[in-house]
């Protein structure tokens, strides 16, 4: 039987394993999470900027119909958020959470993808399954 101390050392062990797993994507137990901002706008430039509070993916110009990905590991205490602003060369702007650790992001998920299209009125999720695309945020 495990003395108070030797139980005591394994959790802490396994609190460290735990914090290493949120910090750090090699540790992570989690899968990768992919995420798609697909420039879904007739004629014009998509600037995307996104980040979380511990990565910025920087500045991207995205052609019409290209996408801008990423990919990531979940932090292992359900705190991911990742937070994107779109603009255009013509002042349209919106921000959005792209992803965000919540009970609802296994529905807008498709195998571990998070698929926006920015259009013309605004942000949308695509469902894969059923190939529709749901409105979400609108330009300011």
């Amino acid at each position: 039987m495990a003395t108070p101390i030797t139980r005591s050392s394994l959790l802490l062990v396994l609190l460290v394993i735990a914090a290493l797993a949120g910090t750090s994507s090699a540790w992570s137990i989690w899968p990768y999470k992919h995420i798609h901002v697909i420039n879904g706008l007739t004629k014009s430039v998509l600037h995307v900027h996104c980040r979380s509070e511990n990565d910025d993916r920087g500045y991207n110009d995205v052609v019409v119909g290209a996408e801008f990905t990423w990919r990531f590991k979940p932090h292992v205490f359900w705190t991911t958020k990742w937070t994107c602003e779109v603009s255009t060369d013509d002042q349209r702007r919106a921000i959005f959470d792209a992803y965000k650790e919540d009970a609802d992001e296994q529905s807008r998920e498709h195998k571990n993808n998070t698929f926006w299209v920015v259009k013309e009125d605004g942000v949308y999720l695509r469902h894969i399954e059923d190939n529709k695309d749901q409105y979400s945020t609108k330009w300011q």
